[in-house]
């Protein structure tokens, strides 16, 4: 499990919330490119679908 201050790919940071404070970070495998839900699936650099959702994630 990684965890990180921003999204890899995109920057976008994690808020303070009740509910959350997190959100998942996505691997792509073909490419292995790292994002968040913003900037797909699909995969923002190669256009896969196919992805894994490891223990990756952006902490506030």
């Amino acid at each position: 499990m990684s965890t990180y201050d921003s999204c890899p790919y995109c920057g976008r940071e994690a808020k303070d919330a009740i509910s959350s404070n997190w959100f998942p970070v996505y691997t792509c495998r073909d490419c292995d490119t790292k994002y968040c839900e913003y900037d797909g699936p699909p995969c923002p650099e190669c256009g896969s679908s196919d992805y894994n959702e490891d223990d990756d994630r952006v902490y506030a």
